[in-house]
């Protein structure tokens, strides 16, 4: 939306009037501090009138339905309303196009024909990320508008109750973490985003949006407690879910002996939890769990008893992290089969 933001800057300074547009999903209003309370049905009935201080006018083309609102005491038309109209129908109608286009390309539904197609018609976002946002609640469109006014987004569009979108920034990861919690501050709302990876054609995009839903269910499966995820930096997670499930019994009974399962859910697992997210820094760790260093390497100690595996040895850690993991989708699984 930032090209109609634009727009209705440019629209208040030529008729030094307050400016608004209603459409169906949201209203956007310059200056943004303005009091404008007209909804979207009511400018459907007032169409054509002045009407709360605002006169309404019907967009008239056969694009996306919407109203543009100028503040004024009475009702007129004029050359410089119309033109707005035209050029406010043209920006959202290559939205809209656009985002059909970028729900077409992640769901993978096309021809060689459509490909060419929709390789031509999305050419200008790429190279750029695909991103997921989901757990949008009722507030889609504002964030989405966040989402937009965080980082270089190319082309959106709500798909599946989620966002998708193709977007550019130096840190995408750095940029993902500052739209959550700007989305958490404002809104009050914990919603996730999911880099799938980088596309440098349309026909990735299908592939990029699977890997965006395959992180979403990595997260669910391990109660991964982030709300940034990385599709390529979740390796040990695809590994841990797609080895052999025999494998997996025996990686699971020679590192958690039934000694250690015994406390694997009071603070050793949590003393685990966030020893492998701060990459075995004892400090780091000791500090987030608000605990003196010896007590950190006192829990340590004792799991290396139980297990023979020390924590603090990478040799050790890995096989013992991929046991861990192995663990938690087990317990995942079970909670699931007893919900049912």
């Amino acid at each position: 939306m930032a090209d109609i933001k634009g727009l209705l800057v440019q629209a208040a300074e030529i008729t030094k009037n307050k400016i608004a547009v209603i459409m169906k999903s949201e209203n956007i209003v310059y200056p943004e501090n303005s009091c404008f309370d007209i909804t979207f049905e009511e400018a459907c009935k007032k169409a054509g009138k002045n009407y709360k201080g605002w006169n309404i006018y019907l967009s008239g083309t056969q694009g996306m339905k919407f109203f543009f609102c100028i503040s004024s005491d009475k009702y007129y038309e004029s050359e410089a309303t119309r033109l707005v109209i035209l050029l406010l129908d043209s920006v959202l109608d290559r939205e809209a196009s656009s985002g059909a286009f970028l729900k077409k390309a992640a769901e993978g539904k096309y021809d060689a024909v459509e490909l060419a197609k929709l390789e031509e018609k999305l050419k200008a976002c790429f190279p750029g990320y695909m991103l997921l946002v989901d757990n949008l609640g009722d507030s889609s469109s504002e964030i989405l508008e966040i989402l937009i006014n965080t980082m270089d987004v190319k082309v959106c569009a709500v798909h599946e109750d989620r966002i998708i979108a193709v977007a550019v920034d130096e840190n995408m990861a750095e940029a993902c973490s500052s739209f959550v919690k700007n989305v958490l501050s404002e809104l009050l709302i914990e919603c996730k985003a999911v880099i799938g990876g980088k596309a440098v054609s349309a026909k990735e995009l299908h592939k990029l949006y699977a890997n965006c839903i395959e992180a979403l269910c990595l997260k669910q499966i391990y109660r991964l407690g982030d709300n940034v995820l990385d599709y390529d930096g979740m390796y040990g997670y695809r590994i841990a879910y797609n080895l052999d499930p025999e494998l997996k019994e025996a990686i699971k009974g020679r590192v958690l002996t039934p000694e250690f399962m015994e406390m694997a859910n009071g603070e050793l697992g949590i003393t685990i939890e966030e020893f492998f997210k701060n990459n075995l820094n004892l400090t780091d760790t000791a500090a987030k769990l608000y605990i003196h260093r010896n007590t950190l390497l006192y829990r340590l100690d004792k799991i290396h008893k139980c297990t023979g595996y020390d924590l603090k040895k990478f040799e050790d850690s890995w096989l013992f992290k991929l046991a861990w993991m192995i663990y938690k989708e087990d317990a995942s699984l079970a909670h699931q089969v007893t919900r049912r």
